[in-house]
């Protein structure tokens, strides 16, 4: 008796958990959903290459030569900030919140992300500007994202989480 005391004692423990590591898995999943959009905003509306938004992020720690060419270096960087910055950053707020909200349908999941891609423009308002400012004298993420597409790309971040209810049957 005493062990499904301490087992039903600790299941809102145990639910936390799996909604945040749901929650960071969907962020992943959403960070890269997001970046494959903008690759082909950048593509075909922009008149750049796939991988140059990128080497746009990358850019935060190469400066200005991580936008010359293809630069595989600023790739990588991009690819890991992203990933590890904002997509594992907004990921664990989501999870936090839909643990926090009881979060379990492809519903509910689409509204805390909306709200969750809406908050995260924080990033290009506030965030980014600083890092740029600070480190390179110049704001190349907003000199070089038009504000409109930043907005979707964050929108379709937010929608992604979507997938929340499936990943968390996965991940659980």
């Amino acid at each position: 008796m005493e062990s499904v005391a301490k087992s039903s004692a600790n299941f809102p423990e145990t639910a936390r958990s799996g909604a945040l590591r749901s929650g960071i898995v969907t962020g992943q999943a959403a960070g890269l959903i997001m970046a494959v959009v903008v690759m082909i905003v950048f593509t075909v509306f922009l008149g750049k290459g796939p991988l140059y938004p990128v080497q746009v992020i990358g850019s935060a720690l190469l400066g200005e030569s991580a936008l010359q060419g293809l630069n595989f270096g600023a790739i990588l960087a991009g690819l890991v900030l992203h990933q590890l910055g904002p997509s594992l950053l907004w990921g664990t707020v989501f999870g936090v919140l839909a643990s926090k909200f009881n979060v379990d349908t492809v519903a509910g999941a689409l509204k805390l992300g909306v709200g969750v891609g809406v908050v995260s423009m924080v990033g290009p308002y506030l965030l980014i500007p600083a890092v740029m400012n600070t480190l390179h004298g110049v704001d190349l993420w907003n000199r070089e994202v038009p504000l409109f597409w930043d907005w979707a790309a964050h929108l379709v971040f937010g929608l992604s989480f979507g997938l929340y209810p499936a990943i968390g049957k996965k991940v659980g």
